[in-house]
């Protein structure tokens, strides 16, 4: 459990004494001598339960955050449900675990700390040493940035109070393709026994970039399977609130006005699509990439987009990495034009 920043969540740990009572509770204020193959999560977070036996085999997880907050995806509630369904698991004849990576040990301790860190590192700084490692011996890319994606990326959105359950399926998702119904109780993805949503966070981040995962799910007793077909750029989604990454967010150098609507009709556009006017000033990366004073900005790869020139700048922190190259959706002098610009 890493409660290094937020103790009081010990004290309110004590409403579900009746149910944690059944566990032997051991707190980490550290990571640095721990096998991180063993503790593989989402490091990115402000709470984090592991639930493990003598062997180091994981039962689940719980915890996690997202750019919504720190507790928009757990509860007590939803704790005290995870341990419950884990005292099932581990009581059962054949109790399932979560896979775990092979190969030797990886200590966090045996890669060198960024400048003022340290060698005091606390679990949410993990993955920050990880990776401007990484980035420091060439081996970074961009894949690495959209780790443990949201069960909203497949189309599930989950219950906070029993994050096993399914409340809604988006239309036209992997999920609602495959046959997931809301109030379905989730059994396991990708090989991964489901008892929260932060299993369902890490089944998703050992998912392929591209293909297919096996689920199974259980509606009025009865247990069902398919596969979740998964589309390029699936893992995609906000990484702009993530501490890790702040030094690999793309910076948006384009700006302007926003179109008014007699400009929009005149081109064609309707009244909430993007479109701004880029600003006299140009930065260097924007004026390499042939961007101009004055060309009417439509977004990047020919994505429509319904939000003014500022909302855009959050975008594209959002979604998108330094070093990754779009085609900026250009109008000038009535002309459209794709052009090609290396983000930084």
């Amino acid at each position: 459990m890493d409660c290094s920043q937020f103790d009081e969540q010990v004290v309110r740990l004590e409403e579900l004494k009746d149910t944690a009572d059944e566990f032997i509770r051991v707190r980490l204020a550290a990571i640095e001598p721990l096998d991180l193959k063993v503790f593989d999560f989402d490091h990115d977070l402000t709470f984090m339960v592991l639930f493990m036996n003598a062997e180091q085999q994981v039962y689940a997880r719980y915890g996690g955050r997202c750019e919504q907050g720190p507790d928009a995806r757990q509860s007590l509630e939803g704790l005290r449900s995870t341990m419950k369904s884990v005292l099932v698991e581990c009581k059962s004849d054949s109790p399932r675990f979560a896979p775990k990576q092979p190969g030797k040990p990886f200590l966090i301790r045996e890669v060198a700390p960024p400048r003022g860190l340290g060698r005091c590192i606390h679990c949410h700084q993990a993955k920050e040493v990880v990776y401007n490692d990484l980035d420091r011996k060439g081996k970074w890319n961009t894949e690495l940035a959209f780790r443990y994606p949201l069960p909203e990326n497949v189309g599930l959105k989950l219950d906070v109070d029993r994050s096993h359950i399914v409340t809604k399926v988006a239309a036209d998702s992997p999920a609602e393709t495959a046959g997931i119904e809301a109030g379905d109780r989730l059994l396991n993805v990708n090989q991964v026994p489901i008892h929260s949503e932060a299993d369902v966070r890490f089944a998703l981040d050992r998912a392929p970039k591209r293909g297919s995962i096996d689920v199974t799910w259980q509606r009025d007793g009865r247990q069902r399977s398919a596969k979740l077909t998964l589309a390029d750029r699936w893992k995609r989604t906000d990484i702009s609130w993530r501490p890790s990454l702040q030094n690999f967010v793309a910076t948006c150098r384009i700006y302007g006005k926003d179109l008014k609507e007699g400009e929009r009709d005149e081109l064609g556009l309707t009244k909430t699509q993007l479109a701004f006017r880029q600003k006299a000033s140009v930065p260097a990366v924007a004026k390499k990439a042939g961007i101009r004073e004055g060309d009417v900005i439509l977004g990047f790869d020919d994505n429509e987009l319904d939000m003014s020139a500022y909302d855009f700048l959050l975008h594209v922190r959002s979604n998108y990495l330094k070093g990754e190259t779009v085609k900026v959706n250009v109008i000038r002098n009535g002309r459209k034009l794709r052009l090609t610009m290396k983000l930084d």
